[in-house]
């Protein structure tokens, strides 16, 4: 089990595949609900020998976390949407229970009672850190390539920053700069005590602390720098109070900031000292640039909150209400931008689980602030796996407040919380104390049976994303004149929404698809019915989401506009909809107006358009045509 745990954090780290609409996040998740599910089952219906591990007060946030999750769900705007999670992301129950699956198996396995005795519990959970560790350095030492211009792949989309967008910020395999400075600043944060005060590998540790720092300054994210030098600060406090020998101690930091310090000559001589100035600056002007934006998610999302401020709007679900909640200035600063995530933890979960979801975050973060100080009273060998714990731990936190976790984030949550709450407990190395009750066969079979199903899902997921993205791409060049791609762009969407019957965002496109075949010609009534039925499978899946009314009401529109008068009233209504769902969205709005063209109402049209050159004056008038 234990080698379970380590590989999945590695797959986490490294793991993406190409050709997604978004390669880095869904198989990350893919992994932790794999994996997590399958370490959550055997930890269940497998019954080892010993004692089972004292309960703590971690236990008990989990498992509330797990219980308000679960409500939060139910009570869900989509409790489909909070169960499974969006397609971009997959940050939802089933992920949640992943993540519990890897919180037991971590306690189960880095306890006392299984490592032996305090010393062997420390390396053993220092050992854990190294391969959490070493994933990292890989990933870190990939964005560095990419950050020198030597990346052999070449996405799109990537987040960029500068005048003009000149320069492109390094994200390696976590698909957004942002997330893997989280994760950076975290595992050089914990590498950085490790190289300090670990008994044996402070080479290693002291190798990859540095790199895995300049990869972090590197992906230019402000909240993975202050997370990194708080985290880096505190670990290294409690690594030197470790340590044996403080003068011993005192060298190697010297030796690894000397590290830093060359290493950053190098980076400003490849030009980018004047990048990481600049963002500094924008450090200290946190209301200016992207920090204004983030403001009005800000905004956002507290109005979210304010809607349902008990269980929330549901996990998962912040994209799915943004529209309804957004600000205009957000898009003043943030044109056409969606946010999946409020860009702050405590924003997200008060926005997405309510005030009881944000008082149990409050709670763990308690016990892991208790768990560490017992851990460090009661296990004095194991001091120095501590402050690595509570370094990476602190660097996740305080990057969390100004920006999202990521899966990978998430899971150093998760892995710091076991570790803490297993070094902190009142374990008791007792082997022999209660006989097996169930042959470790079932465990493994139950366990197997469950990765299997779970594989499957990431399967699909998977493959429903990659004909999504061969669907979006043949819809860009039938905008660019290829007739034949609009039949290339429908069959595969019919293939993503068969892959993944339970996503709305599939028939969505296959309804988008089918409009396009309308418009080119050909059977036009035919390719309108079968986008119609596309439009009202993703609605029936997702009543909520406003881009499934305005995709409806596209081919109404169109039915209406080629003489079907039956749906005209059908359109005016989904048009209604669009409009409350969306009063600040000005490219739905001015589609909304433009439709109303379509359909001879002028007027609406009209008072559409000028209700949008209203809150966007600067912008150019959303019906030119008019004018």
């Amino acid at each position: 089990m234990l080698a379970w745990v380590r590989a999945a954090l590695v797959l986490v780290a490294l793991l993406f595949v190409p050709g997604l609409r978004d390669s880095f996040e869904p198989p990350k998740a893919a992994v932790v609900r794999a994996a997590g599910l399958a370490l959550l089952v055997y930890v269940a219906t497998a019954r080892r020998r010993g004692a089972p591990p004292r309960r703590t007060g971690m236990d008990a946030a989990i498992a509330a976390w797990l219980a308000i999750e679960a409500l939060a769900t139910l009570a869900s705007r989509s409790p489909l949407v909070s169960a499974i999670g969006e397609p971009m992301q997959r940050e939802g129950l089933v992920t949640s229970l992943g993540l519990a699956g890897w919180y037991v198996a971590t306690r189960a396995t880095h306890g006392v009672a299984a490592a032996g005795d305090d010393a062997a519990a420390g390396d053993r959970a220092i050992g854990t850190l190294g391969w959490a560790i070493a994933a990292m350095t890989v990933a870190a030492l990939y964005a560095l390539a990419q950050g020198a211009g030597w990346d052999v792949f070449r996405w799109t989309g990537s987040a960029v920053y500068g005048p003009g967008g000149a320069i492109e910020r390094p994200s390696a395999t976590f698909g957004h700069p942002n997330l893997l400075g989280v994760a950076g600043a975290a595992a050089a944060a914990a590498a950085l005590a490790l190289a300090i005060a670990a008994p044996r590998r402070r080479a290693a540790f002291a190798i990859a602390a540095p790199v895995i720092a300049l990869a972090t300054l590197a992906t230019l994210s402000r909240a993975a720098w202050l997370g990194l030098a708080i985290g880096a600060a505190i670990g290294a406090v409690l690594a030197v109070r470790a340590a044996t020998a403080v003068a011993g101690a005192n060298r190697r930091g010297v030796m690894i900031g000397g590290a830093i310090v060359v290493a950053g000559g190098a980076l400003a001589a490849m030009g980018w000292g004047a990048r990481l100035a600049a963002r500094f600056a924008d450090l200290l002007a946190p209301t200016g640039g992207s920090g204004a934006s983030r403001i009005e998610i800000w905004r956002a999302a507290l109005a979210a909150w304010r809607a349902r401020p008990w269980l929330g709007q549901g996990p998962d679900t912040f994209a799915l209400v943004f529209h309804r909640f957004q600000t205009a200035a957000y898009w003043r600063v943030e044109w056409a931008g969606l946010p999946y995530h409020a860009h702050s933890v405590v924003l997200h979960a008060l926005a997405t689980r309510g005030l009881l979801g944000a008082a149990v975050m409050l709670g763990a973060c308690v016990s892991a602030a208790l768990a560490a100080r017992r851990a460090w009273r009661a296990r004095p060998a194991s001091r120095a796996a501590i402050a690595a714990i509570v370094a990476a731990l602190v660097a996740v936190a305080v990057a969390g407040q100004l920006g999202a976790f990521g899966t990978a984030g998430a899971l150093w949550m998760v892995l710091g919380a076991a570790l803490l709450a297993s070094l902190g407990g009142d374990d008791a190395a007792t082997p022999d104390a209660a006989p097996e009750r169930r042959p470790p066969l079932f465990a493994l079979a139950a366990a197997a049976i469950v990765a299997f199903a779970m594989a499957a899902l990431g399967v699909a997921d998977i493959a429903s994303s990659g004909a999504a993205r061969a669907a979006d791409l043949a819809l860009a060049r039938a905008r660019e004149g290829d007739a034949a791609a609009r039949l290339e762009a429908r069959d595969a969407a019919i293939r993503a929404a068969r892959r993944s019957p339970w996503d709305d965002a599939y028939p969505r496109l296959e309804a988008e698809a089918d409009l396009g075949v309308a418009v080119a010609g050909g059977d036009a009534a035919a390719a309108l019915a079968a986008g119609e039925r596309a439009a009202r499978r993703a609605l029936t899946l997702e009543p909520e989401r406003v881009e499934n009314h305005e995709q409806l009401a596209r081919l109404l529109a169109a039915r209406a506009a080629m003489g079907d008068t039956a749906a005209l009233a059908a359109a005016e209504a989904e048009i209604d909809r669009v409009r409350a769902g969306a009063p600040m969205n000005a490219l739905m709005l001015g589609g909304c107006a433009r439709l109303e063209l379509l359909l001879g109402r002028g007027d609406r049209a009209r008072a559409i358009a000028a209700h949008v050159d209203s809150l966007y004056p600067e912008r150019a008038p959303a019906l030119p045509e008019l004018r």
